[in-house]
């Protein structure tokens, strides 16, 4: 099965010709890539921004923990308003039922 040399250099021709267009796929292919690659890192640089502004802002308001806190104080401190308020009430009718005499 001898063949010219002109099918020879054809069949070679042909085979540049499909290599070189395999090489310009993966030249598109690692374009896409790369703009893929741009972006998600673009998207990262967002997120990383928008997570720190969260955590400020989270660092910022009051925890749960510390409105309990506060609520508990507040009706301690509500509850020894009243008490106060009782003993003053009390002191001040003795006052005046020792004034009376």
């Amino acid at each position: 099965m001898v063949k010219d040399v002109g099918q020879i250099e054809k069949n070679v021709s042909a085979s540049f010709a499909y290599v070189k267009k395999d090489m310009l796929m993966l030249n598109d292919a690692f374009s896409d890539i790369h703009d893929k690659i741009q972006q998600l890192s673009l998207d990262y640089v967002s997120l990383s921004d928008d997570v720190k502004k969260l955590k400020n802002e989270k660092l910022k308001a009051p925890r749960e923990s510390e409105i309990q806190n506060l609520s508990m104080n507040h009706a301690m401190l509500l509850g020894e308003i009243k008490q106060l308020r009782k003993e003053v009430l009390k002191l001040s009718k003795k006052k005046v039922v020792k004034k009376k005499k």
